[in-house]
């Protein structure tokens, strides 16, 4: 499956957005100038939601293609903002899957127009407390100014996890943000005012579909390998905790589909396929369940 992805990730949910938006399976799409699109998500389910897609299409029901796959599924809230190729009005949707194999779509929508007035970037805090909400930028009155003292400098908490990872002055987390977001896979996740949440790169979290390995749309493991005939092709399966489960060698077929009774039960499993005795490909599998 061919898949965009965006060149800019972005978390920005203003508290008046958040009010008004639903949790999954209900979402949120605004345009930003015809060239972007911001899509949120409230999630529910806490850890129980263990992957989440965003896909487009120009049709409303088929064609869909997933642009996003979030690393952090088990997030509260979430977004991201997709850089569109070219100005146009795409249909959105999520896909998610639950523990327990549960999948879902949401219905699609269309990007509605952005209505705030400042939409803050993914880990951008709130400026220092030198303006008034609705004040524009007039400056408050501030008593530290009128005794001619100098204003109490702001300091920044980053945490990693449950620990203090670091605390800066602002102007020094300015360049730290810069940093993580220009040099790293890192995410940086606000707390508060003066707290944020450094999420480190798991690859593990990312979920790219094998197109060697696929689960067809009876539900069933299909191989499709290319020459199957010239080449010699191996498969080994695993449970997800890294257990072996069964290993195919010699495939002779270019199409091959495996019975479901080889895997015992439904759900997630790991797998190595090889070619010519290399290593081809380490991805996983998603073996769905019969209703």
């Amino acid at each position: 499956m061919n898949r965009i992805f965006p060149a800019v990730f972005f978390f920005c949910l203003c508290c008046a957005e958040l009010k008004a938006q639903k949790p999954l399976p209900d979402f949120s799409v605004v345009d930003l100038n015809k060239t972007k699109a911001r899509i949120s998500w409230i999630n529910k389910y806490g850890d129980s939601l263990i992957q989440l897609n965003v896909q487009v299409s120009f049709d409303s029901l088929k064609f869909y293609k997933t642009i996003f796959s979030t690393e952090s599924p088990e997030l509260p809230q979430n977004g991201f903002v997709y850089t569109l190729p070219y100005p146009t009005n795409f249909y959105y949707r999520i896909f998610y899957v639950l523990l327990g194999d549960k999948f879902y779509f949401s219905a699609a929508r269309h990007a509605v127009p952005d209505t705030s007035s400042a939409t803050p970037s993914y880990g951008e805090l709130p400026n220092d407390n030198n303006t008034s909400p609705g004040t524009g930028n007039k400056p408050v009155s501030n008593p530290a100014a009128i005794n001619n003292e100098p204003p109490p400098v702001r300091m920044i908490t980053v945490r990693n996890r449950d620990s203090v990872f670091a605390v800066m002055e602002y102007s020094y987390y300015k360049h730290f943000k810069d940093s993580i977001n220009k040099s790293t896979k890192d995410t940086l996740f606000v707390l508060g005012k003066d707290e944020v949440q450094l999420r480190p790169f798991n690859p593990d979290n990312i979920y790219v579909p094998s197109v060697y390995v696929i689960a067809n749309k009876d539900g069933f493991i299909q191989l499709k390998l290319p020459e199957a005939g010239q080449k010699k092709y191996k498969i080994s399966f695993f449970e997800m905790d890294g257990k072996k489960l069964f290993t195919i060698n010699n495939i002779p077929e270019s199409d091959l589909v495996i019975d479901k009774a080889n895997f015992i039960h439904a759900g997630w499993f790991r797998f190595e396929l090889y070619e010519n005795e290399k290593l081809k490909e380490r991805n996983k599998v998603l073996l769905q369940r019969d209703f």
